[in-house]
């Protein structure tokens, strides 16, 4: 190896982000596991069935009977995955457009989505019996897709008690002397090495377990992205064994002549995962993201807008939005994580395939706009208000009001190109402002095909005639502008 990764900050922040990543801009994965048998609510399903007050624990109760009847765990089997094709998936993924793909690994559930030989509790011992997460990395592989691993289960200890907060350690006593009143199984020892209580078991073991599992993850998979859900990951006991994996996995890609990375989260703690120049920062839905960010970063976001997991009723992200997010992040020097929504079966529903295939459609013919592209000068003109939601004292980025006034830019790594792009199509012409007669043009052409461009320029900017202009897709319009 030509260098060794030590356990501490000073070392890691040493760790270089790979061009790879910063060149390809988009990945998926999916919330794929056990909570999409039930099919309601939310991802939380688990979580929300063992507590008395919350419209998920009614919902179970109408439909499998009181929990002491029918726990979380006896979904299991119904997660069969018989429809389950990876190279379908990865056919899908390649088509998007994604440089990465993977699905989480794990939720909060803690159900394994590999075939562990550290825990009982996956795919590979119960269910499908199958190793979902490898046959998905080999399918990717075989087409050039890279590999993400996505891990949540850090946050798993007591999740399921009723009322749980990791950050004061406090829950809802009474639903929980009523859950061991009644005979719940997440009281049940048998179960401990699952729901991982307090009741029945040790953090101790808990995290244990859970540095097993992840450098399984990492030893037998050898996944070119990991990221890692909110967690206390800088405390005091957790910190040094944080420390410790991150080495072993950045070491691990020396060995294997592979350039990895770590997705670094900004959870809503608003504490970054890991120390801040670490890794690529990850903002969930963009929350709280700067408007211009220094770092590297990356927005996850989920395609449903009720849930992360298949949901029923659930409805999807359209192929516009999701393309608008994407110019914007490449506009302003980020990279954009998309997550599915699978059935327990195993298929992908059309409401998800088609946005994807539609974005992989215009990628195809306008990608140079995208792809091996950094942030030019001027990132973004139009009204940035409307992409802006505010909850809970969080700003969140949205991007489903984006339309032809909305214009963003990008430009080639040598300078000498700068791509200018609509989030929409104009109907009659355009102005790029930041394109006025200050800036030394040489010739404009569309990407996407070969017609004439008419266009002018001034003081107020590029101006491009688009009244007789055919456009392949109603999504977004790219112009090549080449500088002298």
């Amino acid at each position: 190896m030509s260098e060794t990764y030590q356990a501490s900050w000073d070392s890691l922040t040493q760790h270089k982000v790979p061009d790879w990543f910063s060149d390809g801009k988009f990945g998926l994965y999916a919330h794929w596991g056990v909570y999409a048998v039930p099919g309601f609510g939310n991802e939380w399903y688990g979580k929300w069935m063992y507590d008395p007050a919350h419209e998920i624990h009614r919902e179970h109760v109408k439909r499998f009977g009181s929990p002491a009847q029918f726990g979380y765990k006896d979904f299991i089997p119904d997660f069969s995955a018989e429809l389950y094709d990876p190279d379908e998936w990865a056919e899908l993924f390649a088509a998007s457009g994604a440089g990465y793909a993977g699905f989480s690994l794990a939720h909060h559930d803690g159900f394994g989505l590999w075939d562990s030989d550290v825990y009982r509790w996956n795919v590979g011992k119960m269910g499908p019996k199958r190793d979902l997460y490898g046959e998905l990395a080999a399918a990717l592989r075989r087409r050039g897709l890279r590999l993400v691993a996505p891990f949540h289960i850090v946050r798993g200890f007591n999740w399921f008690l009723a009322g749980w907060n990791q950050w004061d350690q406090t829950f809802n006593a009474e639903a929980v002397e009523r859950g061991v009143a009644e005979g719940w199984d997440l009281f049940d020892p048998e179960y401990a090495d699952f729901y991982w209580v307090q009741q029945t078991s040790e953090f101790a073991d808990f995290f244990k377990a859970w540095q097993l599992k992840v450098r399984e993850v990492i030893d037998k998979y050898q996944p070119d992205l990991m990221w890692f859900d909110g967690g206390k990951f800088r405390e005091d006991g957790i910190e040094s064994t944080a420390l410790e994996i991150l080495a072993h996995y950045l070491n691990q890609g020396l060995r294997w002549n592979k350039e990895v990375l770590v997705l670094n989260k900004l959870p809503v703690s608003m504490q970054y995962n890991f120390h801040p120049d670490f890794g690529v920062i990850n903002f969930e839905k963009g929350r709280d993201r700067p408007a211009n960010y220094e770092r590297p970063w990356n927005d996850d976001m989920r395609i449903g807008d009720q849930s992360w997991g298949w949901v029923e009723n659930q409805v999807y992200a359209d192929g516009h939005t999701l393309l608008s997010k994407l110019i914007d992040c490449s506009a302003r020097g980020g990279s954009m994580m998309l997550s599915l929504s699978p059935k327990a079966d195993g298929s992908i529903p059309q409401g998800q395939r088609g946005p994807l295939l539609e974005m992989g459609a215009w990628l195809q013919v306008n990608g140079e706009a995208i792809y091996n592209t950094v942030p030019w000068t001027t990132h973004a003109e139009g009204d940035t208000e409307k992409l802006f939601e505010y909850r809970n004292n969080h700003r969140f980025w949205v991007y489903d009001k984006c339309n032809a006034d909305d214009r963003r830019y990008t430009q080639s790594k040598d300078g000498k190109t700068v791509y200018a792009m609509t989030l929409g199509i104009p109907r009659r012409s355009v102005s790029f402002e930041a394109l006025n007669d200050g800036v030394a043009i040489e010739s404009v052409s569309l990407l996407e095909s070969e017609q004439p461009v008419t266009w002018s320029q001034s003081a107020e900017g590029l101006t491009i005639d688009t009244s007789s202009s055919e456009f392949l897709t109603d999504l977004a319009a790219a112009w090549k502008v080449n500088l002298r």
